[in-house]
């Protein structure tokens, strides 16, 4: 099995999240100016519905329909795959293993449930002309018409690919993709989200991502085409779904952005930027990580407990910090992230989209188990960009 990056759910947030990118050769990463690879999603623009497969879900019953066939789009059932990630050692409050992360699909893990085909929804066929940075987004019926919980998510975007996010979406029914009307600060509860083309990530045993029933998708995805030609792309999520009632803890994101951040044209040999959070809650960290832009040299997140949760210099590609076992923090503990930032463009740097124009400071990390299963996210309190 070959290992790559891990990913947020949110990064899984998590994580996750390029800002700019030449999509030519090469790998993504979490707010990064990787060079991507030419390979990636299909382009089918009209799928049926189904979810496969005859046995109960999570809630039980019978996997059904997630409804005919969909006009630009849509969610397609597709058998399993080979090669395989198996699920980790099972995780508690005292040990456990921690995300598996690979580039093919489980094989023989316990706590799915082959019976039930994969899911697969295909983003419809979009291009990106020479230059353009273009935010898309479309709306997915609950393929498999109840709640149920996930296992793995395999993720296969195109060329130019920046990010991705598999929002939350009540009463979804499949529609046509379209400019997301708020661009890139589109943003909602979430229950994946990648920032590399290609990654498949299992949750440990006994811990999954519930979809809940009535709930269907937003998928939103950013693509920059830095190339001279034009990009024709898709996006294809796929999802193994577990056996039921083998989910005890429920996994989300905490995602802690700094929205306030602004960098004065003043500020040529690094200035910090400070945010901090109060848990509500205890979190078990499965990974940690980070988000900045170009002008970031320096990342670290502490808790108010004496632990540094994450440091890196990389504002591009930087590693993921893996616990295995988990990490407890425990309720009202408070977590502190910081970046410096050196401004060479001789303008005010602010919170936005742009890597090259705005920063960002956030602080991104896996966690169980979630309290809200509607709304897998803690932290993320406003629509913000990637």
């Amino acid at each position: 099995m070959k290992t790559i990056r891990l990913i947020g759910i949110a990064s899984l947030a998590v994580s996750m999240f390029a800002c700019s990118s030449n999509p030519s050769s090469g790998g993504g990463g979490f707010g990064n100016t990787d060079e991507q690879s030419s390979g990636g999603g299909s382009s089918g623009s009209t799928n049926t519905a189904s979810s496969g497969g005859g046995s109960n879900a999570s809630s039980g019953g019978n996997a059904s329909s997630g409804g005919g066939n969909a006009s630009s789009g849509g969610a397609t059932s597709s058998s399993g795959g080979s090669g395989g990630s198996s699920s980790g050692a099972s995780s508690s409050s005292s040990s456990g293993g921690g995300l598996i992360t690979s580039d093919a699909a489980p094989q023989n893990n316990p706590d799915i449930d082959y019976s039930v085909a994969p899911v697969t929804i295909t983003m419809s066929q979009f291009t990106v002309a020479p230059g353009d940075e273009v935010f898309y987004c479309q709306d997915f019926a609950n393929p498999w018409g109840k709640q149920v919980d996930i296992k793995t998510y395999s993720l296969d975007m195109g060329i130019g690919s920046h990010h991705m996010f598999a929002f939350y979406e009540n009463n979804a029914t499949n529609g046509a993709i379209a400019m997301c009307p708020s661009g890139g600060l589109t943003f909602g509860a979430f229950t994946f989200s990648a920032q590399t083309p290609t990654a498949t990530v299992t949750y440990p045993q006994s811990i999954g991502a519930t979809i809940p029933s009535g709930t269907g998708f937003q998928m939103m995805v950013h693509y920059l085409n830095t190339t001279s030609s034009t990009i024709t792309s898709s996006v294809n999520l796929t999802m193994w779904i577990a056996k039921p009632s083998v989910v005890t803890n429920h996994a989300g994101s905490l995602f802690l952005n700094n929205v306030g951040i602004t960098v004065a044209s003043t500020c040529t040999t690094g200035c910090e930027s400070t945010d901090s959070y109060t848990l509500p809650q205890d979190v078990y960290i499965l990974t940690a990580n980070s988000h900045m832009h170009k002008y970031a040299t320096n990342f670290v997140a502490t808790t108010s407990t004496g632990v540094t949760l994450y440091t890196t210099t990389s504002w591009s590609s930087p590693p993921p910090q893996e616990y295995s076992p988990p990490l407890l923090i425990p309720s009202g503990t408070t977590i502190t992230w910081t970046c410096t930032d050196v401004n060479t463009t001789g303008q005010e740097l602010t919170f936005g989209e742009s890597a090259v124009t705005n920063v960002m400071c956030i602080s991104s990390n896996i966690f169980y188990p979630v309290s809200d299963v509607t709304n897998p996210v803690l932290g993320a309190t406003s629509g913000f960009t990637f």
